[in-house]
């Protein structure tokens, strides 16, 4: 199994704003949306990086349902909060 460019954001905050015309949004300091299509969900946004849970739950059932032999992490996997 192979992963890779995971892009985690540790600071992801559900309901925020997804266009905030920063890097990184759906942050805390990204504020709130203007509309209700641009909040952050719970589980991630396509505009970005995933939270922390949906790693979590992604290696969790990779590990319970899965069961690979063995795994490789490739690319890069920093968030593209480039600004801090």
């Amino acid at each position: 199994m192979l992963f890779s460019d995971l892009h985690v954001d540790f600071e992801y905050t559900p309901g925020n704003t997804n266009k905030c015309g920063k890097t990184t949004c759906c942050r805390a300091d990204s504020g709130p949306p203007r509309h209700p299509s641009e909040a952050a969900g719970k589980w991630g946004d396509y505009l970005c990086d995933i939270p922390e849970r949906t790693m979590d739950s992604m290696f969790d059932f990779i590990y319970k349902d899965v069961k690979p032999d063995f795994a490789l992490w490739g690319g890069d996997s920093v968030t593209h909060d480039l600004e801090s």
